[in-house]
């Protein structure tokens, strides 16, 4: 059973019917780490058995790229899109990239360093992406990455670096 999860506001994945609009641009305002608050969605798990859920809400607490390694940490960070017709879905891709050894999926046997999951979004709507740390084998250190793609354009990649938690 993967323990990671992923949390999405707006249900990128119940957004609505794809056109064949793009997104031409992902403004990202804020990142860091985060808080989820409200009830909380589940969705399907992503191909290799990430996961997925969404929050009512996320208060954002610190502004950083540097993350400890700890059971409970979330970060990610809020995104709008810009491109299609107000009320319009497109379809993009998130990408996810993760420090070797990779984090555990639905098989412990192959660990996860890269996922691809497919939504929706339309402009002027706000998102936020967020991971949370929820067991120990989720807490590998090194440089996690994700980048949101509108077909062969990437349209932005944030970096964050997770610090191996300090032994005492």
């Amino acid at each position: 059973m993967t323990r990671f999860l992923l949390g999405l506001a707006l249900f990128m994945f119940a957004a609505g019917t794809a056109s064949a609009q793009q997104v031409k641009d992902v403004e990202v305002y804020e990142f860091g780490t985060y808080v989820a608050s409200g009830s909380h969605y589940t969705h399907a798990p992503s191909a290799q058995g990430i996961k997925i859920e969404g929050h009512d809400g996320y208060t954002h607490l610190e502004t950083t790229r540097t993350i400890a390694a700890r059971i409970g940490a979330r970060f990610g960070f809020r995104y709008r899109v810009t491109g299609t017709s107000p009320g319009v879905y497109a379809p993009l891709k998130m990408v996810w990239r993760f420090p070797p050894p990779g984090i555990v999926g639905a098989d412990p046997t192959h660990p996860v360093e890269l996922e691809v999951v497919e939504f929706d979004a339309t402009s002027n709507d706000n998102y936020v992406i967020t991971m949370s740390l929820e067991s120990s084998s989720d807490l590998v250190p090194g440089i996690w990455t994700f980048e949101i793609w509108s077909g062969d354009k990437k349209l932005t990649e944030q970096k964050f670096e997770v610090l191996a938690p300090l032994i005492s």
